[in-house]
């Protein structure tokens, strides 16, 4: 699979210059983490997800450019629903394990969102091999405490599934947002984190979660970076998960408005601040979004577009790596590329251009989206 398959090869020949590459499951772990890009959210007790992916109902206009896909188990399922959604996962793993393996891979990275270590026991005895199906598991509302006895469970799905499942943290707790316990509790959850480091893809952050702790929720107009604790407390989570040296990718919060309707999506407020949110996210170093509706996920994706003349400055730092440190003018002649401050920056663009493609000259991110937009409103596909 790959990001933006919706457009054609002449739309493609047309937007760019480098086209998106293909991954699976089993592309190298930095890699496939930066590639999950928009990650949907589906309940767990959806009764017809397993139906969805095997047929290709998750490659439609609606769910144009899906790659990622978490079958949630917490927040998604009410507590009185709960017994009635594990069966329902259970079952649709099932369904899954038993199907054509061709068409499984033509489907979404499926990860699952538990509870707790204790529910993941529970689903690995009923689902036993069919967890195979997975990529990984959400680990929610992550602590010091609770962190390693994920790691234990997800030893024991990896062996009942016969594959390497990975981790995806959630940090959405009190005791990472409220400031007097937020230093200790994320320097503890690192240094467990980076013993575990490679069998993590994204470590990822509950803005909606943090904003319930104070009664919080920002209107359709206004980003989360505009929610200044908030703010606050990713800034914190991204000084401490963000940082080269260490690898980690971060993936950014939800955004939970959506309009659903026929317009451009740039005429659209929910969407025009969704797009201005993702800009946010990756200046600040966020790579992919959670996603709760299926017109984000282009939204979210296109963002991470190289231009060509960021790849062109990544281009020339690498090259120059190998031979000499020190200043180097832009190919554009508008900046200075700087090859040792720069080199961690030139290394994450070219591998997002790898993923995400390089645009020809002259266009942006925006205008791959508005046609893949349009593509949608003239049922093109």
């Amino acid at each position: 699979m790959r990001h933006f398959n919706v457009l054609t090869d002449s739309d493609l020949k047309t937007f760019f210059k480098y086209s998106p590459a293909e991954f699976n499951r089993d592309t190298e772990r930095e890699t496939l983490a930066l590639a999950l890009g928009a990650a949907l959210y589906t309940p767990g007790s959806k009764v017809d997800f397993a139906q969805k992916i095997l047929s290709g109902n998750y490659s439609t206009k609606a769910f144009a450019g899906l790659t990622t896909l978490i079958i949630c188990l917490e927040d998604a399922v009410a507590d009185s629903e709960l017994g009635q959604a594990e069966e329902n996962v259970v079952g649709e793993l099932k369904k899954l394990a038993a199907a054509n393996a061709e068409q499984l891979a033509a489907g979404p990275v499926l990860f699952l969102r538990v509870r707790t270590p204790k529910q993941l026991d529970k689903l690995i005895e009923q689902a036993g091999d069919a967890l195979s199906v997975l990529t990984g598991i959400v680990f929610p509302k992550c602590l010091p405490a609770t962190l390693p006895l994920f790691f234990e469970a997800l030893d024991r799905a990896s062996a009942a599934a016969g594959r390497k499942l990975y981790a995806l943290p959630l940090l959405e707790t009190k005791e990472v947002l409220y400031s007097e316990f937020r230093e200790k509790t994320l320097a503890e959850l690192h240094q467990i984190m980076q013993l575990e480091a490679d069998r993590i893809l994204t470590v990822r952050v509950g803005a909606t979660d943090f904003s319930s702790l104070y009664g919080l929720r920002r209107p359709a107009e206004r980003t989360i970076y505009d929610v200044h604790i908030i703010r606050d407390c990713l800034t914190a989570i991204l000084n401490r998960f963000g940082r080269a040296e260490d690898g980690f990718t971060v993936s950014g919060p939800v955004y939970e408005h959506f309009s659903g309707g026929e317009r451009l999506w740039l005429s659209s407020k929910p969407e025009a601040t969704l797009w201005e949110e993702v800009q946010l996210d990756i200046l600040n170093g966020f790579k992919g979004k959670t996603c709760i509706h299926p017109s984000q996920i282009s939204i979210v994706n296109a963002g991470y577009i190289v231009s060509l003349e960021a790849y062109d400055d990544a281009k020339v730092i690498l090259n120059e790596s190998t031979k000499r440190n020190g200043v180097l003018q832009s190919p554009k002649r508008n900046k200075m590329n700087e090859v040792k401050p720069h080199l961690s920056w030139a290394r994450k663009i070219a591998a997002q251009a790898e993923i995400y493609g390089v645009l020809n000259e002259n266009y942006q991110p925006i205008d791959v989206l508005n046609h893949i937009r349009a593509k949608q409103l003239s049922n093109q596909y």
